[in-house]
This record gives structure tokens, sequence and C-alpha cells, in this order.
């Protein structure tokens, strides 16, 4: 019995988008924040980690491929041209996933992860209720008899 207490209290965060969502609200203001410090880049990393290891199979991929080059960043030396080449080339590689998961995190959390700022839901579109409407009608209808005489 004390085993299965052990395991169950190392199980993984949920990775739905409610709890995404709600580790990015813990995360807040500070994702949006510029890093200027080596500092602030080994926190932004930890931050990208958190929210990774909650993150939907819906974007999973794309925020990997952010984390991955958040971690690779951490760790290039300023001085190293090459290296800073190959860190933009990364940047740019990466374009794709940064739009991927900017657009499903302000549809899904209404965030601007880019700013760290909340935005206005998205706005559903109103349906419109079809509604049946019955009139009773009193119509009266004239006969008119003919006769043709041969």
């Amino acid at each position: 019995m004390g085993l299965m207490f052990a395991l169950s209290g190392c199980a993984a965060p949920a990775r739905t988008g409610s709890s995404f969502c709600a580790q990015l609200g813990r995360e807040l203001p500070a994702i949006g924040q510029p890093m200027g410090t080596g500092t602030d880049v080994t926190a932004m990393v930890d931050r990208y980690e958190r929210l990774l290891k909650r993150a939907p199979l819906s974007i999973e991929g794309d925020f990997a491929i952010l984390t991955g080059l958040l971690q690779d960043a951490s760790e290039v030396d300023p001085s190293d041209k090459e290296a800073l080449q190959k860190m933009a080339d990364a940047t740019y590689a990466a374009n794709q996933s940064a739009l991927n998961v900017r657009d499903w995190v302000k549809s899904t959390c209404a965030v601007d992860i880019s700013t760290g700022l909340n935005i206005d839901p998205p706005r559903l579109p109103t349906t419109t209720i079809a509604t049946t409407t019955t009139i009773a009608i009193t119509a009266t209808v004239a006969t008119t008899t003919s006769t043709v005489v041969p």
C-alpha cells in the first residue's frame, strides 16, 4: 500500500488546456518580460519547462521547439559569432512553431504569450435561432356555377 501512495504522488501534471492555462497564469507577467541577464534567461527557461510539462498534445511539439530554443540560447557564448549565427538560424526555423503556440495560447488562454498580457477572449459568432410563427388564416372561397346551353 505504501508504494502505491508513493507512486501516485509522482504523477505527471495534467496535459490539458486548462492545466496549461492555469500554469501560464502562475507564470504571468514574467513570461513576457525581456531577458537582459543570464539569470533572466535561466528563469525564462524554467518557466517554459514548467509549461512544457503541461502542454497538451496539440501544441506539445511546437512548445518543445520553443523551449529547446531557449535552452540553447541560455548556453550560447555571446562572443562566438558562429554560435550566434546558428542561434539566429534556429530562431527563424522555429518561427512557425512560435506562431502556432501564440495562436493556440490566444484562443485557449486569452493571453498574448509574447507580452504576458491578458487579452479579450475570442468573440464567438452569434447564433440566430430560427423561430416559427403560426398565423391562422381564414379564407372565404367563392364558387361560381355556370350553365352552358348547347
